[in-house]
């Protein structure tokens, strides 16, 4: 089945959208409610509470999502339409997060009720979009290369929310959170529109029996390899999202109040990231995919070693900083886009055994791990920054900038860094654990499983694919 040139820009471009926005909510809501709104412990506490069930509500739902896809027949396809109606009701709810301003606890049901909506309706747009991509590419070297296409599309997205948020908000971020939260809803829009009206989907020769819930748990349950996947993801998205959950607060207490450092950081995370992503083909052709593997987490593992480090046992050093990230970024991504690759041959692997290929219901196994990785991830996060008294601390900030959005000062950054001149270091290496070591530990598991447990090697997928080809033409 050969992927079309319509097919591929079309898919791979609306990523920059996608993760521009997953991005801007999955890494700066907390930090947006931390620094913008006054809150007391208890009620900063209720809302890391409902991030965490709104989360697993999310990873509930996938699954569910997946099983209304496999469903479901429209005349313009069996995952654009649902691309289309996830995205325009996430674009609403996105723009009413970070808008609409209540005080106390009353910001806090506010929020509960616009946060849980958020992740449902991004669910229905994530779990069609991914499982779009076995449908348009199906032998190994189309997917490999597909796959990475997405990625760096994908990634451009998250460059541009991660470098330019932190450096616009600071020093006005009741303002400025705002115009972005809109801004980045019409982006998100927009690159949604071009998916829908871009990609043309292919017929699949696969029956299309109804999924019930007994079959959906069968088929997430009896794919011991897509098992094994599972708990892969989950482990990577805990890594990857705990280092750049700390980020702000990392940045803020060793360099002061600006979002200049994290900036320059995510342009080191842009840089690795791109880099490994423009690595992956190249290797992919001269190593299997458990040695690229291997390679990656040996990279990543000297960067988290060496960020951790700096600043403990000698002065801190921003060039050995960014180099540590570099590296622990070129790491991570790479093994990413293998853990893609591998996750989406356990469709065909599923085909093989059980008959179906349901792509929907496999595919969602991965927002589902991203999402419950990412509510222990926050979990992780709201117990270090309130148990080490830096939500206590940070407080004092939120308060300036809310004088700083109605207008009452005109420039807060040198009270700002007296406020975080208080910092102790317990607090830092607080987050310095939390960043670096807890995903260090989360990887080498995951590496672990993979190498002891995943069977579908290059040469078991070329053997698969042509059992399967036989099977169709019979």
């Amino acid at each position: 089945m050969k992927l079309s040139s319509r097919n591929k820009w079309s898919y791979s471009i609306g990523g920059i959208g996608r993760d521009m926005l997953f991005i801007m909510v999955s890494m700066f809501t907390l930090s947006y409610i931390q620094y913008t709104m006054k809150l007391t412990i208890p009620q900063f506490t209720a809302i890391s509470g409902i991030m965490i069930a709104a989360r697993v509500w999310d990873g509930i739902n996938d699954p569910m999502m997946g099983m209304i896809i496999e469903n479901t027949r429209f005349k313009s396809g069996k995952f654009r339409p649902w691309i289309l109606i996830g995205g325009l009701l996430n674009f609403f709810a996105t723009i009413c997060l970070f808008s609409i301003r209540p005080e106390g606890w009353a910001f806090v049901v506010f929020f509960g009720i616009v946060y849980i909506t958020w992740g449902m309706t991004f669910t229905i747009n994530d779990i069609a979009y991914w499982s779009l991509l076995p449908n348009l590419a199906s032998d190994n070297e189309t997917r490999n290369s597909l796959t990475n296409l997405v990625v760096v599309f994908a990634s451009i997205g998250q460059f541009l929310a991660g470098g330019l948020i932190p450096v616009i908000v600071t020093g006005n971020a009741v303002v400025m959170y705002k115009i972005i939260g809109i801004s980045v809803s019409f982006i998100f829009l927009a690159f949604t529109l071009l998916t829908y009206f871009g990609v043309r989907e292919n017929e699949r020769t696969d029956n299309h029996e109804k999924v019930n819930l007994k079959k959906m748990f069968h088929i997430l349950t009896k794919n011991d390899q897509l098992v094994i996947m599972t708990i892969a993801i989950l482990l990577h998205t805990i890594a990857s999202e705990i280092f750049v959950a700390f980020g702000l607060n990392f940045f803020y207490f060793e360099f002061g109040y600006g979002g200049e450092y994290l900036t320059i950081f995510t342009i080191v995370f842009a840089v690795g990231t791109l880099m490994a992503l423009g690595v992956f083909p190249i290797v992919s052709k001269r190593m299997k995919r458990m040695e690229i593997m291997r390679l990656s987490v040996i990279i990543m593992t000297i960067g988290y070693s060496t960020f951790f480090m700096n600043g403990i046992f000698f002065k801190i050093n921003l060039i050995f900083l960014y180099i540590s990230g570099f590296l622990a970024f070129f790491g991570i991504t790479l093994f990413y886009v293998a853990l893609i690759v591998m996750t989406a041959n356990t469709i065909e692997y599923n085909e093989f055994i059980n008959g179906s290929r349901n792509e929907s219901i496999i595919f969602s196994v991965r927002p589902l791990m991203v999402k419950i990785g990412a509510a222990i991830q926050q979990s992780i996060v709201t117990l270090v920054l309130i148990s080490s008294g830096v939500v206590s601390l940070t407080s004092k900030i939120a308060d300036l900038e809310i004088e700083k959005g109605n207008g009452l000062v005109s420039d807060i950054t040198n009270q700002a860094n007296s406020v975080l001149s208080e910092g102790t270091m317990a607090m830092r290496l607080s987050i310095r654990f939390g960043m670096v070591i807890v995903p260090m530990i989360c990887m080498l598991l995951a590496f672990y499983l993979i190498k002891k447990k995943y069977i579908i090697d290059e040469t078991y997928f070329e053997t698969m694919t042509q059992e399967l080809k036989k099977r169709i033409q019979a």
